[in-house]
């Protein structure tokens, strides 16, 4: 086999750039702390790493729905919650009101007091969430879900369906009751004759307004049993109220601890998915430092190599 000169020169050369090129890459893989820095580097490290992102990216937009739904339905709980404190005021106004030893002036305070009441309801019914979207308005929640005619009566004009989301693969939930699920359906109450209390809870109030305002004449057994029919029929329908909201935060209340748990569980999904990438793209830093530091020695002894037979041939050696 015949060696020249230049064919020794060319391998010491081929030599260098070769462990200069791998030196480079060490020094990238020091500089980013990544071992793959290409899917060639490891094709089936590189392929387990796209696949555990994809689910990793997943896992973020619902934790990001978690977070809005959770943010949506306590703030729907803080409402129902602010609602039925207020329909106890109402409940306990209308046992105070059956008392017909009150006069004409005292029946219209409590009318007035009740009208009041019957106003801070739709000023709650007609809240908005965080993003300042109606709350109970459904689908329609860039308008008020609950209007007032000239007569006082109270109107629900929003959507009849819900915004739902999912918050896991097969988990849809809705992030909000609508106003009439609220306000005007009601439970299982009925009147004295059978038949169903009234669902519609700003209707109830009006009963008793319009009862207290009645001019009662406690000698004409008719009108008396007006006024007891108004307050028994106020009082049935605002009990059904306050029975079917006390079930509905029942409903959101499971509904919210189930949102809760999901996003625990997805901080820990986020933790392992992390650790997995890391496992799989992170550099050994002890492994990783030797090998830089071994290739800069052997780039530097191969320089000098090419530096001292650059003077020399064949012909010189021996």
């Amino acid at each position: 086999m015949r060696l020249s000169t230049n064919s020794l020169y060319q391998k010491n050369l081929q030599s260098i750039l070769n462990t200069n090129s791998r030196w480079q890459k060490s020094g990238l893989h020091l500089a980013t702390g990544k071992k793959i820095l290409s899917p060639s580097d490891d094709p089936m490290g590189a392929s387990q790493s796209l696949i555990i992102k994809q689910a990793q990216a997943q896992n973020e937009q619902f934790q990001a729905t978690r977070e809005s739904a959770d943010k949506l339905l306590s703030r729907q709980e803080t409402i129902l919650a602010e609602t039925n404190t207020v329909i106890q005021t109402i409940q306990e106004t209308l046992i105070y009101a059956a008392n017909e030893t009150l006069n004409e002036e005292n029946r219209l305070d409590l009318a007035n007091k009740l009208q009041a009441l019957k106003d801070q309801l739709l000023s709650l019914a007609n809240s908005k969430d965080t993003n300042g979207n109606y709350l109970f308005a459904g689908k329609k929640n860039d308008t008020p879900p609950f209007v007032v005619n000239e007569s006082g009566e109270v109107s629900y004009v929003g959507g009849t369906t819900s915004v739902n989301v999912f918050i896991d693969d097969s988990r849809e939930i809705a992030l909000s009751f609508t106003g009439i699920e609220v306000f005007m359906t009601g439970a299982n109450v009925k009147q004295a004759d059978g038949t169903s209390a009234e669902s519609n809870i700003f209707a109830s109030i009006d009963y008793a307004i319009e009862a207290l305002k009645m001019d009662l004449d406690y000698d004409n057994e008719e009108t008396v049993q007006q006024f007891r029919d108004g307050l028994s029929k106020a009082h049935n329908g605002i009990d059904n109220s306050f029975n079917n909201i006390s079930t509905l935060r029942a409903q959101g209340g499971s509904v919210l601890s189930e949102v809760d748990r999901l996003l625990a569980l997805g901080k820990t999904l986020d933790i392992e998915f992390q650790t997995q990438i890391s496992q799989l793209e992170d550099v050994d830093w002890y492994e990783t430092i030797s090998e830089y530091v071994m290739l800069q020695a052997n780039l530097q002894a191969a320089q000098y190599t090419f530096m001292t037979m650059q003077s020399m041939s064949l012909f010189q050696m021996k």
